[in-house]
């Protein structure tokens, strides 16, 4: 298991997981500048022209491991601003999703491991290791036939959901694609990925709660009533019948949903 004890390399420039920290100088990739200008991989992301994560591998003896490295350039200043008019406080960087990471770790909910962080003023980057062997939760469901039991899978994401909002996290991108799964010969391990914009909160308001859910309930819209029934009794804690809060809990998510819904049609999205 990942140890999660941390190196601080070039006066604190590189914050770097120690279980990491051979095979980044092996491959001398043990500066900012070398993690951040380093060249080829392959292009995994590429929305934004200030952020672009590309997936690469590294020798390790005799073997090659992959790993993720997102690097953030200085965004414009629409993305100062946009989130201020919103009330909220803008997002940017690699910091926020590497202490996502280390919550998301400490609440024991399954995510990316965290290899390194490189901050130098507006430029930054977060290296994390590949998830291998694993695929797309909408991919996955959809591959499967229509009589299987997606149970077991369904009671994953729940927990995970509770889990997540009971220990003062929200995702704010918790949609199906956002999770992994592989099945194994008698379970399903299932993570969270993309905690870009995540965050905690001692006190979670309703409002993240519901934003995290309908995302969720958007992007499994798709799926049969039953398991979405089973969902919120896993969520909320039991398959007894919801309490009269839950239920105007439930309400407002569908609501979100289908807001959700109409703005992705008109976007196109």
């Amino acid at each position: 298991m990942t140890s999660l004890a941390f190196e601080d390399w070039q006066g604190g420039k590189l914050r770097v997981n120690r279980d990491f920290a051979q095979i980044l100088r092996s491959n001398q990739l043990d500066t900012f500048d070398a993690l951040m200008n380093l060249t080829g991989g392959t292009i995994a992301k590429n929305l934004l022209a200030e952020r672009t994560t590309t997936r690469i591998t590294l020798q390790d003896g005799e073997h090659s491991r992959g790993f993720y490295i997102k690097r953030h350039l200085p965004s414009p200043l629409k993305e100062y601003f946009k989130p201020l008019l919103r009330l909220t406080w803008p997002i940017l960087g690699a910091r926020n999703e590497w202490d996502a990471l280390l919550e998301f770790h400490t609440a024991k909910i399954p995510t990316m491991t965290p290899v390194a962080l490189g901050e130098v003023g507006r430029y930054s980057f977060l290296v994390t290791e590949a998830i291998d062997g694993y695929t797309k939760l909408p991919e996955w469901l959809a591959q499967q036939p229509a009589t299987a039991d997606l149970t077991p899978v369904v009671d994953r994401v729940a927990e995970i959901a509770r889990r997540m909002h009971v220990s003062g996290l929200h995702h704010q991108d918790f949609y199906l694609g956002h999770l992994l799964i592989r099945q194994g010969e008698d379970d399903f391990d299932v993570r969270v990925i993309d905690l870009g914009r995540a965050r905690a909160s001692a006190n979670l308001s309703k409002r993240w709660i519901i934003k995290d859910l309908a995302q969720l309930d958007y992007s499994a819209r798709h799926m049969r009533i039953r398991e979405q029934v089973r969902f919120l009794h896993g969520y909320f804690g039991g398959s007894r019948r919801l309490d009269p809060a839950e239920k105007r809990l439930v309400r407002r998510i569908r609501s979100k949903s289908r807001w959700i819904a109409r703005h992705s049609q008109k976007n196109r999205l």
